[in-house]
């Protein structure tokens, strides 16, 4: 047991597969039984609900042992809250970059969600809460707080980056839609250095959180087209906004870069 708490990473995927096959055998299980009583949008609130905090309950039982409520709060405390600050100031720009520059150059990547589905899911609230808020906490405990820290101890002498990109991978890949990877890719490398930055949970749950909130909102305003650039008021003003926001993300990067980007 005390080898798995600290170094098989590999555990925590597991959790996250366990915890999805079981929350959904459960649902289709419950649907057979009982046809009637749940619509299909309910039922996938239910089995997304289920899956995540599954998966936080088993990320506690299996936790890095040298991940405890202090470690977790760390951002938060002395020379650290600045940093999680400026990975804030840093993730802004960064996650509309990255949105805009996805439906500029890659609109045609196939989408395997139901529009309509995931739009029901979000205006139920148990299905708005496990989106924007517990999905992101079980999905950052099980990669950046499991598998990230995990690699980090394999691979401490090829620095900070190789954990970092293998989890980013790896977070990308277990979304199973082609039309979220480009984008699940490059959060999770910014997810993942908050985390070895910062050295605490706070900063990469909180960035998740915006992430997802931001997709919910897009949903809610413009039901029909919830593209950014829809939601910009078309091209021009989503252009504008990008050269905001490149000017952004260089003046992060330099605070950062001040701070010192290769000291943990």
């Amino acid at each position: 047991m005390k080898n798995i708490r600290r170094h098989s990473w590999w555990v925590y995927l597991i959790i996250f597969f366990v915890s999805q096959l079981t929350a959904a055998g459960a649902a289709i299980l419950f649907r057979t039984l009982t046809p009637e009583m749940m619509s299909p949008v309910v039922l996938t609130v239910v089995t997304l609900f289920v899956a995540n905090a599954l998966a936080v309950l088993l990320w506690w039982a299996f936790r890095p042992s040298a991940i405890t409520w202090q470690h977790t709060i760390a951002g938060l405390r002395g020379d650290k809250s600045r940093r999680t600050g400026l990975v804030f100031l840093l993730a802004l720009p960064l996650i509309i970059l990255t949105n805009l520059g996805q439906e500029v150059f890659f609109p045609d990547i196939p989408n395997l969600l139901d529009e309509s589905t995931m739009l029901g899911i979000m205006h139920h609230p148990v299905g708005l809460l496990t989106v924007a808020v517990l999905g992101p906490l079980s999905e950052e405990l099980l990669f950046r707080g499991g598998v990230q820290h995990d690699l980090s101890l394999h691979h401490s002498d090829q620095g900070w980056f190789v954990p970092i990109a293998l989890t980013a991978v790896f977070f990308s890949l277990i979304h199973l839609n082609p039309a979220q990877m480009p984008a699940a890719f490059i959060l999770g490398c910014l997810l993942g250095f908050a985390y070895w930055w910062t050295g605490s949970l706070v900063a990469p749950v909180c960035i998740h959180v915006f992430n997802n909130s931001l997709a919910c909102v897009l949903a809610f305003i413009s039901p029909d087209d919830d593209s950014i650039i829809h939601f910009l008021g078309g091209p021009t003003s989503a252009g504008i906004v990008a050269i905001v926001s490149v000017f952004g993300l260089v003046l992060a990067l330099r605070a950062v870069r001040k701070e010192g980007i290769g000291e943990a």
